[in-house]
This record gives C-alpha cells, sequence and structure tokens, in this order.
C-alpha cells in the first residue's frame, strides 16, 4: 500500500510503499528545511493512502 505526505510548509510532497523510508525522508526535510523534529508515530498517522 503506498502512502504519502505532504508538508503544510512548502511543496514537499513523498509517497511510498515502505513507512520506515516514508518516515526518514520526512523526518530530514523537517529538520533540515524547517527545523522541526517529528515522530515516526505523528508523521505514520499524517500519511494518507494513495
Amino acid at each position: 500500500m503506498v502512502k504519502e505526505i505532504s508538508c503544510k510548509r512548502c511543496n514537499f510532497m513523498i509517497r511510498s510503499e515502505n513507512d520506515d523510508e516514508l518516515v526518514s525522508f520526512v523526518q530530514q526535510h523537517n529538520k533540515k528545511m524547517h527545523n522541526w523534529d517529528t515522530s515516526k508515530e505523528e508523521l505514520l498517522r499524517a500519511a494518507k493512502e494513495v
């Protein structure tokens, strides 16, 4: 199943079938671009199935 997360602060969006990959990329993006730490649980709750 493919999941998607879109950043509410910019145009960043990622889709992946792998939850760990999805979370890793979004955590890196949030830290680098917005200096914002996010947990795996928080991101998986925000992810949408596409």
